[in-house]
């Protein structure tokens, strides 16, 4: 009687230690959503100090320390959280994009490959595609970019973005009429694409139609774009 005594209270004192840790963990993800990143690392902290085989721990921890900057931080986190979670694309979605700001394309490209062949006709997979895509242009491949970007407005026809980051890849290769068509489309998907109407302000600015590009300049800084001051004042003004 005495040993089930003990094993009960073990049990109930294990329940609680649980309950607690899960409670500590809903107050990260709470600071993530609130964007209190500081916090959330010093939260998540803890729960890895409890818990150091929970995944989560260190992949919210990771976007977290990502958020502050700490791009090193960040990896080391998402490396041990994927270690632990192999098969989470989330994770490894997550570790490709911060790969891709450390400028580190190759290891990027071996991750959204492996999310490309194990989820092919997943939401998950569109994203690869779209990093895929920063990647190609990064490192000055604006033809990849194009035909990963094209598959991407075949599968997603509905996705802004899409066709936005289409036009733009076009702008790049000269393609402008064909630029300002994609990001026109874009805009009628989505009037507050910001890049669009920059992208096809340029375009449009390319073709000698600069009187029609300063409604979208315009409109790009009235979003928040400030980096078409220069053209604003030398076309607009």
């Amino acid at each position: 009687m005495r040993s089930f005594l003990l094993a009960t209270a073990l049990l109930l004192a294990a329940a609680v230690q649980g309950q607690q840790a899960d409670d500590v963990f809903a107050d990260g993800l709470a600071a993530i959503r609130q964007q209190e990143h500081r916090t959330a690392v010093d939260i998540f902290t803890g729960v890895i100090a409890q818990r150091p085989a929970q995944a989560k721990a260190w992949y919210y921890r990771g976007l977290s320390r990502e958020a502050l900057g700490d791009r090193t931080g960040a990896l080391h986190d998402l490396d041990r959280a994927l270690l632990l979670e192999p098969a989470d694309l989330n994770i490894r979605l997550r570790r490709a994009e911060t790969l891709v700001h450390a400028e580190r394309y190759r290891e990027a490209e071996a991750d959204l490959q492996a999310i490309l062949e194990a989820a092919p006709g997943q939401a998950i997979a569109l994203h690869a595609r779209y990093t895929r895509g920063q990647v190609l242009v990064a490192q000055g491949d604006r033809e990849g970019a194009l035909a990963v970007y094209d598959e991407l407005v075949r599968l997603a026809p509905g996705d802004a973005k899409a066709w936005c980051n289409r036009g733009l890849v076009r702008n790049g290769l000269g393609e402008h009429e064909a630029a300002v068509a994609d990001l026109a489309h874009a805009l009628s998907l989505d009037p507050t694409l910001v890049k669009a109407y920059g992208g096809r302000a340029q375009a449009l600015i390319a073709l000698g139609r600069a009187q029609e590009a300063c409604a979208d300049i315009v409109k790009a800084r009235e979003l928040g774009d400030a980096g078409l001051d220069e053209l604003l004042i030398i076309y607009c003004l």
